[in-house]
């Protein structure tokens, strides 16, 4: 999911049904930071499922510990 949806969710998350658009963010870095860290945890999501990690129901961190370590 694009970071500008992510951010348009947690808006209307906070503000009910007003559109994410009209709404004044405070902090627009921090909101932005937290978008793109979601969209990266998506991201890396669908990669290690791919890789055939991430069963269903495990938390990413989960699927993470479950990734060997790199040789070296």
């Amino acid at each position: 999911m694009p970071t500008e949806c992510y951010r348009d969710q947690i808006i209307r998350a906070v503000t009910g049904n007003k559109p994410a658009m009209v709404f004044h963010v405070v902090d627009g870095a921090a909101l932005r930071r937290l978008s793109e860290r979601l969209s990266e945890a998506e991201r890396a999501a669908t990669i290690l499922q791919a890789k055939g990690y991430g069963a269903s129901g495990l938390l990413l961190d989960e699927v993470a510990a479950r990734v060997p370590n790199a040789a070296g």
